[in-house]
């Protein structure tokens, strides 16, 4: 169980430490938070009444948030759109190319007479 509780814990700082990547993790109020409840429940989850391995799934549940929400944002900035298009570089986009407005085409005939 001991270890089970340091390898979460590592993992937890791990992900803590991309959220605070410019090294400032220690100053944080989540790691303090965190380093103090693992501490209070290192003797055992029941000590307070709790089920044998509720604060073992508390923790794996925020961890595993912590990670989809790091990877949320990876995918997001990795796939995000870049605007709208205009109705040219959309038309390209699918192989059509439009025509040129009349008076384009006019001004360019006058101009070659």
């Amino acid at each position: 169980m001991a270890k089970r509780n340091l390898t979460l814990y590592k993992e937890l700082m791990k992900e803590l430490q991309h959220i605070y990547s410019k090294g400032k993790l220690k100053d944080s109020p989540t790691y303090g938070y965190m380093k103090e409840m693992f501490k209070k429940y290192e003797v055992t989850g029941e000590k307070y009444c709790r089920g044998q391995e509720e604060i073992q799934h508390m923790g794996e549940t925020y961890l595993c948030l912590l990670q989809s929400v790091r990877k949320y944002k990876e995918l997001s900035k990795l796939y995000r759109g870049k605007g709208e298009r205009s109705v040219e570089s959309t038309a390209e986009l699918v192989g059509f190319k439009l025509p040129q407005p009349v008076a384009d085409s006019l001004d360019k005939n006058n101009k070659g007479q």
